[in-house]
């Protein structure tokens, strides 16, 4: 499982308690976010974190593998399908995009990612954070989380490296992610996509591609936002399970 930006493994712990009666669930945690080691010298491009699941995966090999990828988690994930040297036998992806497909676009995309990144570094993370969850994206977590949730979900993101962050963006943000739009029909293995109804956006992305995915089914998960997988976590348990049962039948 691989969580989304500013964040870490620790997004997962109540996934962990709900569905390792029936799974082993490893949480990897990206570059420039938690206890993660990459060092500053290396650029964390796409190919990098590419190289480095590989190191990880190859010891779980005997495994029937499926990766799980959130946001930027789900990004690294879809990559990783397509170019990685241990293939999934499954990809859950929630609130996940390919990539940006005209160069302009993606060009306004690297300069707020690189202004994001400045305000990282010179307002520290603390401001940053008040900002981050005033995103519309982020809207529907103050309407359906409690205090509690909400509460822990902030302390994890203040307790993140603000410069390292801000490296995280600059190296594998959105803008800087490869256009994977054209490999997506290459996609052989089940792929599950998730996406919260009212985040209209990604909900519009999962029906593109579902569309030029050759074993692709999407769940839209009725009044979740973007972080389907806090914001309804008995949901989110249901759909991975039912999709991991799925490829069991398959085998």
């Amino acid at each position: 499982m691989l969580h989304g930006f500013i964040s870490d493994a620790s997004t997962f712990d109540a996934h962990i308690e709900r569905l390792r009666s029936h799974v082993s669930i490893l949480t990897i945690e990206l570059p420039g976010h938690g206890g993660d080691q990459s060092p500053d010298t290396e650029t964390w491009d796409f190919s990098f974190i590419q190289r480095e699941l590989d190191t990880v995966l190859q010891h779980y090999r005997k495994y029937h593998i499926t990766l799980h990828g959130y946001s930027m988690g789900g990004r690294t994930a879809l990559y990783y399908a397509l170019h990685g040297k241990i293939k999934p036998e499954g990809l859950i992806l929630e609130s996940a995009s390919p990539g940006i497909q005209d160069n302009a676009s993606r060009t306004e995309r690297i300069q707020v990612d690189e202004a994001r990144a400045k305000v990282l570094e010179i307002a520290g993370i603390e401001l940053f954070v008040n900002d981050w969850e005033k995103l519309p994206l982020f809207a529907s977590q103050a309407e359906i989380m409690t205090a509690t949730q909400r509460a822990r979900i902030r302390n994890m993101r203040l307790a993140q490296n603000p410069e390292r962050l801000a490296k995280a963006l600059r190296d594998y943000g959105t803008g800087n992610m490869p256009n994977l739009w054209p490999e997506l029909s290459a996609l052989t293995m089940p792929v599950c996509l998730i996406v919260g109804e009212r985040d209209e956006k990604f909900v519009s992305i999962a029906d593109k591609m579902e569309a030029v995915i050759p074993r692709c089914e999407v769940h839209e998960v009725e009044e979740a936002g973007h972080t389907v997988h806090v914001e309804d976590a008995e949901q989110f348990a249901i759909i991975v399970l039912g999709f991991l049962n799925k490829e069991d039948h398959n085998d």
